[in-house]
């Protein structure tokens, strides 16, 4: 009986059966239907309720019959098919065992315009389709396994990212083996070079890290980690994507569909060893923080929330006035233990104070996401603002402050509207017509970027009214201003920007799918055509950016032979042309007048600018032929021609490789013959010749 039958003293209308139906069964439904009521939220729930309610047991229905069977347990529920069993694991396995296969019939003797997708192996591509395969299976599986999920995704990642360190003995990119070189001058140094060397020494950070780590290992060459750094680094930044995605899509599917789709896109190739990877790992530990257990929404005592609309069933307020409450309304307090959100919050306040010193532009990304997110109220911390504010402050004025005083356009601004554009895009089309082709996809995939982000915005809005995600995406756009920081700005504004745009597109793809789930097959070919483009745009440049075995073993051999305080320069700055001597040696791109390259000018820029050793790479002599429309030999001529002059020996001579002396002139007759130079003492700066 019911409150209502026991009050009135009569049958529960709701009780009668309908037609046709059995006393037991309609008092079943009924129960069914009251207890599906009763376990009704109090307060329907706004669309940015702080908490849910949590859904009580259901009560057991009235009457003489049995209790509810209870639901069947994991074990006895009905077993997947070995496709969906053993189809990701043996998928996942085949794709690592065929990458040494792929290492070892990979010929990159005669890389060309068009990098390296056209000189991998095929089996590297059947590697990847494989990978792609063994995500695919375990993400349509009916019960997905998040450790096989985590394996898939770092098969995937080392089949698309991590395949150059896969098939090449050293690492790619120049400025990976410049930045082992600050490493190696710290430590040779014990401490920070003198000034005047290279800018980024204002900000010793990263270096002095791995210097430390380099000491303490005993070790005198990172020649290995800068190889893997690149797949590393992308695996952490995954995990973070991965994070971010669980706060704000929910689910078991979409976060890693996230964490592939960011590993997809990321063609930007700012994963190499350097400062700015290790800080896009604290803005994600930060972000992740803000987002996860330190979110928190702007609601008043009841729980109802004031913006971005009222509860259901109240009369619509005036747009000002939700906007009024919302601004004067503080968070509400996360649900975590004191002890718990302080450990947090000095966790996080160690992040923004680490990389003050560490990068240049990192700490405004930061400071920017976070301003956002203390304005409208989704994280309980706004300190870590003002932490964030005085660690770049105090760093700016002590720190940095020689190179801020000189370098205050970076601050304010060049005044040279479109620079920046200019630089990063306009001035990066050139060469023939691989390197073209392969420019105009970055290009485009840059818009698809951010096309999938815009529409994953509108989606979430519809479904959570809520823009924050959108404005931590655009907000890295407003260091645009700073137009004198060169070309590789608007590369590492859409990095900062890449996780937020990348899980809003997911939210955008899932809507998609969810119209006919037969999409998700267009979507799994949408995939692997992405993870191509990202292996053919990220390989673009490697006939340029390719370094051998014997380009760093050459190199050694220069620093070697070369006297304390000789100048020690490369035709062109690529190959690893500064992996040592870096303030010693003085090996950094040097001379006015448009010499800052050799290449540039050759013959006039070397006798103006004297080096005591000149390096020749194979990426010098491609550089010239596939960028700037050289004939092929062109640094064998140049070579010849200053051996030929009497200027300079060779020393070494392997092919496009070579190591260039330059001969003393003789002493003029009755001129007694200068006098060697001391070696200048350690840590003393060296003037530029």
């Amino acid at each position: 009986m019911t409150s209502e039958t026991r009050r009135t003293g009569g049958p529960d209308p709701s009780t009668r059966g309908h037609r046709g139906e059995e006393p037991a069964v309609a008092r079943t439904r009924v129960a069914e239907e009251s207890a599906s009521e009763r376990t009704q939220f109090v307060t329907p729930p706004g669309p940015d309720s702080p908490t849910m309610a949590v859904r009580g047991p259901v009560p057991r229905p009235p009457g003489d019959g049995p209790p509810p069977p209870p639901p069947p347990a994991p074990e006895t529920a009905e077993p997947l098919s070995p496709l969906w069993v053993w189809g990701a694991p043996v998928l996942a396995v085949l794709a690592v065992l065929l990458l040494p296969v792929a290492a070892a019939t990979t010929d990159l003797s005669d890389l060309g315009g068009w990098g390296l997708a056209p000189a991998l192996s095929p089996f590297a591509w059947l590697a990847l389709l494989l990978a792609i395969g063994a995500c695919l299976v375990e993400l349509w599986s009916r019960r997905p396994r998040i450790p096989m999920l985590g394996a898939a995704t770092g098969v995937l990642l080392l089949c698309s990212t991590g395949l150059p360190s896969v098939v090449q003995p050293q690492a790619r990119f120049t400025t990976a083996w410049l930045i082992s070189g600050f490493v190696d001058a710290v430590s040779a140094n014990n401490g920070v070079p003198p000034t005047g060397v290279d800018a980024r020494f204002y900000w010793p950070a990263f270096f002095a890290q791995w210097a430390w780590i380099r000491d303490a290992a005993g070790a005198d060459q990172l020649d290995t980690i800068l190889r893997w750094y690149p797949p590393a680094v992308t695996a952490v930044w995954a995990i973070g994507v991965y994070a971010l995605a669980r706060s704000m899509l929910g689910g078991t599917r979409a976060p890693w569909v996230a964490a592939w789709l960011f590993i997809g896109l990321n063609w930007i190739e700012q994963d190499y060893f350097s400062p700015q990877a290790t800080a896009i790992v604290l803005l994600l530990t930060v972000l992740t923080f803000a987002l996860g257990p330190l979110a928190t929404r702007r609601v008043d005592n009841a729980g109802v929330p004031g913006w971005p609309r009222a509860h259901r069933g109240a009369p619509p307020l005036p747009r000002w006035r939700r906007w009024l409450v919302s601004a004067l309304t503080p968070p509400n307090t996360p649900t975590l233990p004191a002890r718990q959100l302080l450990l947090i919050y000095f966790c996080a306040a160690l992040c923004v104070i680490a990389v003050a010193p560490a990068h240049q532009l990192t700490p405004f990304a930061i400071i920017g996401q976070l301003a956002v997110l203390a304005v409208v109220g989704r994280f309980r911390g706004r300190g870590l603002v003002v932490v964030a504010i005085a660690a770049v402050t105090v760093f700016v004025l002590i720190g940095a402050r020689d190179f801020w005083m000189n370098q205050i356009s970076m601050i304010i601004g060049s005044g040279d509207d479109g620079s920046a554009l200019q630089a990063g895009v306009a001035d990066r089309f050139q060469g023939d017509t691989g390197q073209l082709v392969g420019k105009g996809f970055r290009v485009a995939m840059t818009g698809l970027t951010y096309v999938l982000g815009f529409a994953g915005a509108w989606v979430y809005w519809r479904r959570r009214r809520d823009l924050v995600p959108i404005l931590l995406a655009i907000i890295p756009m407003g260091m645009a201003v700073v137009q004198s920081y060169g070309g590789e700005l608007l590369l590492r504004v859409l990095l900062y920007g890449l996780p937020i745009l990348s899980i809003l597109a997911v939210d955008a793809l899932r809507a998609f799918a969810r119209v006919d789930r037969k999409r998700e097959r267009l979507l799994a070919v949408g995939m692997v055509v992405v993870f191509g483009l990202l292996i053919f745009i990220r390989g673009g440049n490697e006939a340029y950016t390719d370094v051998t075995t014997e380009d760093v073993q050459m190199t050694r051999k220069a620093y070697a032979e070369a006297p304390p305080g000789a100048t020690v320069q490369p035709l062109s700055t690529v190959g690893p042309y500064a992996l040592e001597g870096v303030g010693e040696n003085n090996n950094m791109a040097s001379g006015g007048q448009g010499c800052a390259v050799l290449a540039a000018d050759p013959f006039r820029c070397i006798d103006q600018v004297q080096p005591q050793t000149l390096l020749f790479y194979p990426a010098i002599e491609k550089q010239g032929v596939v960028l700037n429309d050289r004939e092929p030999g062109w640094t064998i001529e140049i070579r010849n021609q200053l051996i030929a002059s009497g200027q300079y020996r060779a020393t070494y001579e392997s092919g496009f490789d070579a190591i260039l002396v330059r001969n003393e002139p003789p002493p003029a007759p009755g001129v007694p013959a200068p006098a060697t130079a001391p070696a200048p003492a350690a840590g003393g700066e060296v003037p530029n010749p």
